[in-house]
């Protein structure tokens, strides 16, 4: 029977569910508008490095690749799942554009209800609401799935530390472990932070609350992430033999991506992430002096997330206002927004001053011009994906417009295309998704994309494929790298893989064609011992020399600002035989043992079809080199190793051989020294422009003029004299037949 007392309870009941319909009212209308798209195009595009690579994801799982032994790259065998591009397998599509409308609202969602549960206290919660909801919105456009999986996941195991449900918590705990495996099979980086965070929750846990729940419990989100990992491997197709050569990969992908992948974007950027660091540490602190034991172990969870943020974000500093930087500020924006809501008790009111200030500055930085953000939906994001989903007939359709725009951004000529034929191919250094536009049975490197290849590991991963005779028959070659790298250095160990088993079959630009040929792995063989050098000095290359290693060594404080930011780039010039500088070209010091080719200098792609044939006519030489960094540089020891290598059996280099004059013929013939001399003098003639202007070679006369300034005239400052001086009475002899 109703009494009169309870009506005072009622009200304030029936308030409190109408003021959560309208909070989740308003999510779902957001949530609706605001969805990213769900189908994604690989052409046509402006930049065909990164979407070939979210291609080859596809791709790799399609054709059941196994991660570790024939693929390896950032993102794990779930990577296809980051964005719903069209791949001709179409339920990979349709799974990639479910994950992604599932992810948005999970993540919007849980996100709100989560929080809600940090301070359930009804009072306080709604004057969170907005800028949750504008964290949400704006934080979450800015990650992508893989970060929303972490987030998730360590936002779980920060709420289960205050949960004084023990039901609550260990649901909590399960489901973080879960999501985190699953966002580490999307993304293989993120694999290492998840198992960091894992492997020290227990001491937090026990830290945070050292008699209230047992510690037993701070080990199921470990145990959990040990099985879903294992099962979402299995259900990807992967082999479980094949996981340790995975994990052993990643490691290495994350230990050589900072020197590698570094770049510098705006300096406003950067101190605006630098502030919101300062400002979690301070708030930090103040925990620990207020032995807040319970916040303080959930900031530091939170404070772990944001520091993977900030590397991710600001190793590679895209220049502009967009790029990885605004992953950071979207990730500093919603775990500011967790901190007004689990800072928001009395005695922690001077927390929250330092966690608006983290809020308002990231909220600023990530909706300047330029930035990625959310945009309102059309209506043709469902209509579309509902009818692809439905009609065959349109997914066929879209199916083929796909693979002609993908032909039309490459444009391969007649004369290419008959090169490779039916035959296997591999894609050298990025193109790859042009294999479907041309329907080619692609056999791609195991470290697909040839400027991730930045570790010796991952340099002999790709060689090995090639000595192993399990690479492609033909190789689609383009000369071009990026952050001004010399393309030859990218892949030493690969490059000198396919220089000796492949040969130029198609000479183009910028897409050559080299085809397999019988091949021996060729052993280096030390010209010298070690040499010591200096940054800043020119090393002399040896003329018999085809490689080199170059043995830079990172110091105790290069270690640290390696792992806390990002070291000093080092570059590299090269001098050649004609006196010209070439550089700088970015230097990756992790490769520098993998043995540098030094022989000739290449300085585009005509040049790579010439080396590739074998063909050194017209090739300079590189007669010295030096590396430069800056001045001002802690980051690597003042002295480094050099040392010159030979190749056994050495290359078979052909030189177009200058037209002999006839009363010189029979002599040159059957004289093994003029015979050596004058092809000497031929390959230095053909690699100077200059010397051809000075002795066209159209007269008696001119053949005088360019033996008396081979044998005599020649200055002693030109870089050829060196290589002319021995031979100086052998010119001197053919000069006075002519006379």
């Amino acid at each position: 029977m109703w009494q009169p007392n309870q009506f005072k309870e009622y009200i304030p009941r029936q308030t409190t569910r109408a003021e959560t319909l309208f909070y989740y009212g308003i999510f779902a209308i957001l949530l609706a508008f605001t969805m990213p798209w769900l189908k994604e195009s690989f052409a046509p595009t402006g930049d065909t490095l990164d979407v070939s690579w979210a291609w080859m994801l596809g791709y790799g799982l399609q054709h059941h690749l196994q991660w570790g032994k024939s693929i390896l790259f950032t993102y794990g065998p779930l990577g296809f799942l980051a964005s719903p591009y069209f791949y001709s397998d179409h339920i990979l599509w349709a799974m990639a554009a479910l994950v992604r409308l599932t992810s948005w609202i999970t993540f919007g969602l849980g996100f709100a209800m989560i929080l809600n549960r940090l301070r359930p206290a009804i009072r306080i919660f709604p004057r969170f609401a907005l800028p949750v909801v504008i964290a949400w919105l704006i934080g979450a456009s800015l990650v992508d799935l893989a970060t929303q999986a972490a987030f998730i996941g360590i936002l779980l195991l920060v709420l289960a530390l205050g949960d004084k449900s023990k039901k609550l918590a260990t649901i909590s705990l399960l489901v973080a472990g879960i999501i985190l495996a699953f966002g580490s099979l999307v993304k293989s980086t993120s694999l290492i932070i998840a198992f960091f965070i894992l492997c020290v929750y227990p001491l937090l846990w026990w830290y945070a609350q050292p008699q209230k729940q047992k510690l037993v419990l701070s080990l199921l989100p470990l145990l959990s992430f040990v099985i879903s990992f294992c099962a979402l491997w299995a259900f990807a197709g992967q082999d479980i033999v094949h996981l340790p050569a995975y994990i052993q990969g990643t490691l290495t992908i994350a230990s050589g991506y900072t020197p590698a992948m570094s770049i510098h974007g705006k300096g406003l950027q950067t101190a605006a992430a630098l502030i919101i660091l300062f400002l979690f540490i301070i708030a930090t602190f103040m925990l620990l002096f207020k032995k807040e034991r319970t916040r303080l172990a959930q900031s530091i969870i939170l404070g772990v997330m944001v520091f993977w943020a900030w590397k991710e974000g600001f190793t590679r500093h895209d220049p502009g206002f967009g790029g990885h930087a605004m992953a950071f500020f979207g990730t500093a924006l919603l775990v500011a927004a967790v901190g007004l809501v689990l800072f928001s008790e009395e005695s922690q009111r001077s927390i929250v001053i330092n966690v608006a200030g983290i809020y308002l500055l990231a909220l600023t930085f990530a909706l300047l011009p330029g930035a990625s953000a959310f945009s309102a939906n059309e209506i043709d994001n469902y209509s579309n994906f509902a009818s692809l989903v439905s009609s065959k007939a349109h997914r066929e359709a879209q199916q083929h417009e796909e693979t002609s725009a993908i032909a039309s951004q490459f444009h391969l000529k007649p004369a290419l295309l008959s090169a490779v034929k039916n035959h296997s191919v591999n894609i050298i250094p990025w193109n790859l998704m042009m294999a479907q536009g041309y329907h080619m049975d692609l056999v791609a490197s195991p470290v697909f994309q040839a400027y991730s290849v930045y570790t010796p590991y991952l340099d002999h991963l790709n060689a090995q494929q090639i000595y192993e005779e399990k690479s492609a028959d033909k190789a689609i070659y383009t000369f071009a790298s990026i952050d001004g790298r010399y393309p030859i250095f990218d892949e030493p160990a690969t490059f000198r893989a396919l220089l000796t088993c492949y040969k130029t079959q198609y000479a183009g630009n910028p897409y050559t064609v080299l085809t397999r040929s019988q091949c021996v792995k060729p052993k280096l063989t030390p010209v010298d011992g070690k040499l010591n050098s200096h940054f800043n000095q020119w090393m002399s290359v040896p003329e018999h020399s085809s490689y080199v290693n170059i043995g830079v060594q990172t110091t105790v404080t290069g270690h640290i600002i390696n792992m806390l930011y990002k070291p000093n780039q080092i570059h590299i010039l090269f001098r050649l035989s004609d006196g010209a500088i070439k550089g700088p070209y970015r230097f990756i010091y992790p490769l520098g043992d993998d043995g540098l080719f030094v022989k000739y200098f290449i300085n585009g792609q005509h040049d790579a079809n010439r080396l590739f044939a074998k063909n050194a006519t017209g090739l300079q030489r590189i007669s010295a080199f030096k590396l430069t960094t800056a001045n001002s540089s802690l980051d690597y020891s003042k002295a480094f190793y050099i040392r010159f290598f030979t190749t056994n059996p050495p290359y078979r280099w052909k030189v177009a051989q200058l037209p002999l004059p006839s009363r010189l013929v029979a002599q040159i013939e059957n004289n093994m020294e003029y015979t050596k001399a004058w092809d000497e003098l031929s390959g230095i003639y053909f690699a100077r422009p200059d010397l051809q202007k000075a002795f066209p070679l159209n007269s008696s006369a001119s053949y005088k003029e360019l033996l008396q300034w081979a044998g005599v005239t020649v200055p002693a400052a030109d870089p050829a004299a060196v290589r002319l001086r021995p031979f100086q009475a052998a010119y001197k002899s053919m000069l006075g037949r002519l006379k």
